[in-house]
């Protein structure tokens, strides 16, 4: 338990900077055998209503969302969660898992090689 509960204060502040803490969530708690893939999803989408009113009372009084473009924006985002909570129970556990991570696996490539450009285009610009 107390690990579960160091875990959820990490990933809530790097979901809190908006670093997605909800994923590291997910991938920590399921490689420590916590959880389940899928109610590791179910509680990182309750730590996510929890992180989201918070950043987004914050974010309001800091006027940093275009109130307009928000109200674009909920109807299509709750399409999307139904849909994805449609498609999630369909999904056989381990084929999910290994989405997961494949996904994972993706994005942190992506992460590597955009940094590296940036570094690479800092040193150019300053030379």
């Amino acid at each position: 338990m107390f690990v579960l509960i160091l875990c959820s204060i990490f990933c809530g502040i790097l979901a809190g900077m908006g670093v997605g803490g909800g994923s590291i969530f997910i991938l920590i708690t399921t490689m420590f055998n916590i959880f389940e893939h899928k109610v590791a999803q179910a509680y990182n989408l309750i730590m996510f209503i929890a992180v989201g009113i918070a950043a987004t009372i914050f974010n309001l009084k800091n006027k940093k969302i275009d109130k307009k473009l928000l109200k674009k924006l909920v109807v299509p985002t709750c399409i999307g969660s139904i849909t994805g909570i449609l498609i999630v129970r369909a999904i056989d556990e381990n084929i999910l898992k290994n989405m997961f991570y494949c996904f994972m696996i993706i994005i942190g490539i992506y992460e590597i090689i955009t940094s590296l450009k940036n570094i690479i285009n800092a040193k150019n610009n300053s030379e």
